[in-house]
């Protein structure tokens, strides 16, 4: 029997050094391949998929294929071995109770059936996510597939915006052509920073040299696709992921990814005034007016601004705290504050007070809250902390993406994003940027823990 590490942290390190592909032969390596199929395409369609059906039938077909093949079963085993999956699962069971059986303003069957489609669909790719989660190759397999597709759409939505388009202007916000023609540009900004920070990760532990220029330049271009998106909330979560990873890890293993966006923030600021007067010209000739004809209003937020950070700035909240303060008004009785309006309730009895039409609370956390009332929020607020400890232990211990990812991802759904608890909403991005590094840390963190069965007392507990 080896001699298990004396410490928590290097015990996980052993671990996790340790861990060998899981059952990877016959019918096992069938269900592994299906899984990974449905994980990536899931990951893919925030990147390259035209709109959300192309992804929804993709993670459908494969995920049926898996559960054909028996991954039912292995489903099954991992809620004997995950608690927090079985959380996770419970805490959907009883928000779709909630939204079901109990009074919901504006309740259709139209909304009843989307919700529970909505709900079934992440509960589908948070069980195929988790089992591919649990394999060593799943890190690159995932890594490679979601940097690698968002580097292609990055390089191809600026070449279209920028020069291939009829209406193409150079500089203007960037979208991802690849999504709807072109995606919003928060909604492109946010993911793009999300693969941005797995390439970060990638890059500082790479150990061949080839390897890591590879990483390096994936990671600078998507830092530089996020910054031409002007998205705040994605510019926000890049820099206190990076804060995380100081504060969790020392300032000597996250120097130099700290650096990379420092520099390239400070190359995209100082070269704002030049990308403001090409397109100023370019403007100027598709309307057939002189250069000083060109109005700050005529570009206004189409075009990235003379001074990014002063921008920024002067945007302000941009009406989010009349939305949460408008929700929180919403609730006026203990019957709201206990069990919320339910997921699929309409938008109307809080939405109903502003000068405008939001469409979505534009914060899981309030969604969480309105829709499920105290215990909706306080029970996704556990599951967070839980998943964030488990990430927090295995970054300790060398694997420290699922932390970073999932630092920028809480923080960029703070101030942004719909439903925490389905696959079908406006924005779409709430299960890559949340569940899909909480749910893989778990599934790591698992991994590591079967190889405490050689011992007569696991090393963590988590």
């Amino acid at each position: 029997m080896p001699e298990r590490p004396s410490t928590p942290a290097a015990s996980l390190t052993w671990r996790l050094s340790q861990s060998v592909p899981l059952s990877v032969t016959g019918d096992d390596a069938l269900r592994l391949r299906l899984a990974a199929l449905s994980s990536i395409g899931f990951l893919l369609g925030f990147y390259a998929m035209h709109n959300q059906w192309i992804q929804v039938a993709w993670v459908c077909g494969w995920t049926c294929a898996w559960f054909w093949a028996g991954g039912l079963q292995d489903f099954l085993e991992g809620l004997l071995r995950d608690r927090w999956l079985v959380a996770v699962a419970g805490m959907m069971l009883l928000m779709l109770a909630r939204s079901s059986l109990l009074e919901s303003p504006g309740l259709t069957m139209h909304s009843l059936w989307r919700g529970w489609l909505g709900t079934g669909l992440l509960a589908m790719v948070l069980m195929t996510l988790w089992s591919v989660g649990r394999q060593p190759r799943a890190i690159a397999w995932l890594g490679i597939s979601t940097v690698g597709i968002a580097l292609i759409a990055s390089i191809g939505s600026t070449l279209i915006f920028y020069a291939l388009d009829e209406e193409a202007v150079f500089g203007a916000r960037l979208r991802n052509w690849f999504i709807y023609g072109g995606w919003n540009s928060v909604c492109t900004g946010m993911t793009f920073g999300f693969a941005a920070m797995w390439a970060s990760c990638s890059w500082r532990k790479a150990q061949m040299k080839k390897e890591k220029r590879a990483w390096l330049s994936a990671a600078v271009i998507l830092i530089f696709g996020t910054l031409l998106t002007m998205s705040r909330g994605a510019l926000l979560a890049l820099v206190l992921a990076h804060g995380v990873w100081m504060l969790t890890l020392g300032w000597r293993v996250a120097l130099k990814p700290a650096l990379l966006l420092l520099s390239c923030i400070a190359i995209f600021q100082s070269s704002a005034p030049l990308i403001v007067n090409i397109a100023t010209q370019e403007v100027s000739q598709k309307f057939g007016i002189e250069r000083s004809e060109v109005t700050e209003e005529m570009l206004a937020d189409g075009v990235v601004a003379s001074n990014p950070a002063a921008r920024i700035l002067e945007r302000a909240d941009n009406g989010r705290f009349a939305i949460y303060t408008a929700a929180l008004s919403s609730m006026t009785t203990w019957q709201d504050w206990l069990f919320g309006k339910g997921l699929w309730s309409e938008n109307d009895f809080w939405s109903c007070s502003l000068d405008w039409y939001p469409e979505h609370l534009h914060s899981i956390f309030m969604d969480a809250f309105v829709r499920g009332g105290l215990p909706g929020l306080v029970g996704l607020l556990l599951i967070i902390g839980w998943a964030l400890r488990r990430a927090f232990l295995l970054a300790s211990a060398g694997e420290e993406q699922w932390l970073m990812l999932a630092a920028f991802g809480i923080t960029g759904l703070v101030f942004d994003g719909d439903s925490a608890f389905s696959l079908l909403t406006l924005p779409r991005y709430e299960s890559l940027l949340l569940w899909v590094p909480l749910v893989i840390a778990s599934a790591r963190f698992q991994a590591a823990e079967r190889l405490s069965c050689a011992f007569a007392k696991p090393a963590i507990q988590a």
